[in-house]
């Protein structure tokens, strides 16, 4: 019975076991050595917590340690001239050690900056945790300050709070903490901001990035989940809107937002079950492009799961269109304190609709204002625009950045998006986003690269896509301590055709005329000299030197023909790489001697499965032919008879010798009578008193 609850179990859990889906490796590793690559280190004595500020076609502004430095993007030179340098006070300083903060702590910290026009900057530091900003002016190649203010809401107190700034329509929007323990956030634009305290509005928020879109701006955070509060505590992703034509409110609130509005982003596996990752960790910028069929606005994002938790991480894409329609759609609110977070009937929503532009929002009435104060909160979250693109669970490392190149053309002009990810090991992972013009169902991601640099071991904080006129675009690696670009591609290093078309890199194709791998997009004109093939990361005119045919990329055949005749299974044949050579290449470089099956988790759990239900079912009919043919055909007849006689005398017929018992039994019942008032005579407590006479009976 054990036995058969142990298989039984086994036979339950394996296709659980066996249905996760396995991590992605990437097509092919790649290494480089410090010396090998340009690289901007701000000091060794110290951390710098670079930040990157901003960004144009020939330098970057990154923000440090009591300085921001101008380096140029082609060799991360540093321009010394437009170096700013800023430094606390004296009597800051005295005041940050004061509250018990260390020397590291007491320094200046540059998180905010901002390119207001050709000549003008806005700079914002912590300030020995009292923030300042400063407004600088570019004159005779030197950076000079023009005045001086308060950085309170502007920039956060400590350079390890998570905020973000964005400057769209003359304007400057921040996203950061308000108090000196970063328990109290909020988002603000002079003099607007949201309702401190108030923990329906934000709770605990950590930002993690900003961007424009038409009339609005869009806040990304993670925060403490208002709405499960009852049930324990959970982050939850959200994205944030306000509405750049926003006033203020009348009356009272003339300070405070009338437009922000909240949803949260669902990054899941699906499932009656799904798996969360919540925990949003840095977004790209608004990716359009076409998309299967059809034209869209993308939003990607890294997701994790929570520190404490099974190490996943993951990553979505959302329609700026469904993020718009989750806004449209209805709010939710809690009518008491005890009571669930509900849907709001569309009948109670005020007219005009709490958090949509206005011209004036200074005339909407007192119940527009009200609501939209109380119910930030919409009721559906945003659906991701596919399922998690890519998948990793590791105990390793978790994704921590992401930078997207934006439909880069394969030889034959699909167009596909590049994902840059870092990791909090120092890693960066190369990723294609696939999608078919034809079956967009059949849509899938793949890691093609994994890049390490030898020297970092920290988190990449952030990555940055830069393009220098006429010359080949980098990616630029941000971390706490150093500054790095690297190539977005590295066909050259690759040698043979079967390896430059497995990597699967839109940016590579080979080149049959001179017999290497290319960057073909550095290329113009016609391409059919060059072979490539996303889809499959094989292609049949891959031949070793000397036999090479020429041809164009294309959706191969599940099935090619070879010139000797053989079909070639493109499906079952192993994908090259430069790490592990195809063993489908024969002699001739075209079909193996071997073919070589390979199974997937699921058909091996069917095939267990099934083989422990088949086990079962033969034991059990072996044992019981087993019982019957062994069996003796008299075994039950002869057994002795037992005749039992219900005689008092012990008279009757029986196998068994009957009992012998020589004395005489008699069952004594002992009543005592009772009085006239129904109680026992000798239960008195008068010890004194002679006890009546017992009455016997005898049965």
């Amino acid at each position: 019975m054990a036995m058969n609850l142990m298989l039984a179990c086994f036979c339950v859990c394996v296709p659980y076991v066996f249905s996760w889906v396995q991590n992605l490796d990437p097509r092919m590793y790649t290494t480089y050595n410090e010396n090998q690559i340009h690289k901007f280190k701000g000091n060794d004595s110290f951390t710098d917590f670079f930040k990157l500020l901003e960004t144009d076609y020939h330098s970057v502004l990154i923000g440090s340690r009591n300085a921001v430095y101008n380096i140029s993007i082609e060799n991360l030179l540093e321009n010394t001239k437009q170096r700013i340098v800023w430094n606390p006070t004296g009597a800051h300083r005295e005041l940050c050690y004061l509250k018990g903060k260390t020397e590291e702590d007491c320094q200046n910290y540059i998180r905010v900056g901002a390119k207001l026009d050709e000549d003008h900057f806005l700079i914002c530091g912590t300030n020995a945790y009292k923030p300042l900003c400063r407004h600088y002016k570019l004159s005779e190649n030197v950076m000079k300050v023009v005045n001086e203010s308060e950085g309170h809401g502007w920039c956060p107190y400590d350079p390890n709070h998570n905020s973000t700034a964005l400057y769209t329509d003359g304007h400057v929007y921040t996203a950061t903490v308000v108090d000196f323990g970063g328990v109290e956030s909020f988002i603000y634009r002079d003099p607007l901001s949201t309702e401190r305290s108030d923990l329906k509005q934000l709770n605990d928020a950590s930002f993690v990035s900003s961007m424009s879109y038409q009339d609005y701006v869009f806040f990304f955070f993670r925060e403490a989940a208002v709405e499960y509060i009852n049930c324990g505590k959970v982050i939850y992703s959200r994205v944030g809107r306000v509405c750049k034509k926003d006033k203020g409110a009348p009356h009272l609130f003339g300070n405070r937002w009338t437009s922000f509005t909240k949803a949260r982003l669902n990054c899941s596996i699906p499932g009656d079950y799904p798996f969360y990752f919540n925990e949003i960790q840095s977004t790209s910028d608004i990716i359009e492009g076409v998309y299967g069929s059809k034209q869209v606005k993308l939003i990607y994002g890294v997701f994790t799961t929570p520190i404490n938790s099974i190490g996943g991480s993951a990553i979505c894409a959302f329609s700026v269109d469904s993020i718009m329609e989750t806004f449209n759609g209805p709010f939710k609110e809690q009518e008491s304190m005890n009571s669930n977070w509900l849907r709001v009937s569309p009948s109670r929503v005020p007219v005009p609709r709490p958090g949509q532009c206005v011209n004036d929002s200074r005339t909407l009435p007192d119940v527009s204002v009200n609501f939209v104060k109380t119910h930030p909160l919409m009721d559906q979250a945003v659906p991701s625009f596919a399922e998690p693109l890519l998948v990793r669970i590791s105990l390793r490392n978790r994704f921590t950045a992401i930078t997207v190149d934006p439909q880069v053309k394969t030889i034959t002009g699909e167009p596909m998006d590049v994902l840059y990810i870092g990791t909090d090991d120092g890693k960066i992972i190369k990723a294609v986003n696939y999608i078919k013009k034809s079956k967009p169902e059949e849509s899938k991601a793949f890691f093609t690269e994994e890049i390490q640099i030898n020297g970092i071991n920290s988190a990449i904080k952030s990555l940055s896509i830069t393009r220098v006129p006429d010359k080949p675009p980098k990616l630029l690696i941000i971390t706490n301590d150093v500054v790095h670009t690297i190539p977005l591609y590295r066909c050259t290093n690759i040698n043979s055709c079967r390896e430059c078309v497995a990597i699967q890199d839109p940016y590579c194709a080979w080149d049959s005329l001179s017999n290497s791998c290319v960057a073909h997009g550095e290329f113009a004109g016609n391409k059919k000299n060059f072979l490539q093939n996303i889809e499959r990361g094989s292609h049949i005119s891959c031949q070793p030197p000397g036999q090479v045919k020429t041809g164009i990329a294309a959706s191969p055949a599940e099935k090619e023909v070879t010139e000797e005749g053989r079909n070639i299974d493109l499906f079952n044949c192993p994908k090259c790489s430069i790490c592990n050579p195809s063993p489908c290449a024969g002699e001739n470089g075209i079909g193996g001697q071997e073919k070589i099956v390979i199974y997937t988790a699921d058909t091996l759990g069917m095939v267990v499965t099934t083989s422990v239900l088949a086990t079962l079912v033969i034991g059990f009919v072996a044992g019981y032919f087993c019982s019957r043919h062994f069996r003796p055909d008299n075994a039950y007849t002869n057994m002795p008879l037992h005749q039992h006689n219900s005689n008092m005398n012990g008279e009757g017929a029986s196998y068994l010798s009957p009992c012998v018992n020589n004395k005489s039994i008699n069952l004594l019942v002992n009543v005592p009578p009772k009085n006239a008032n129904d109680k026992i005579a000798n239960t008195t407590s008068d010890n004194n008193k002679t006890l009546q006479k017992v009455k016997k009976t005898y049965i």
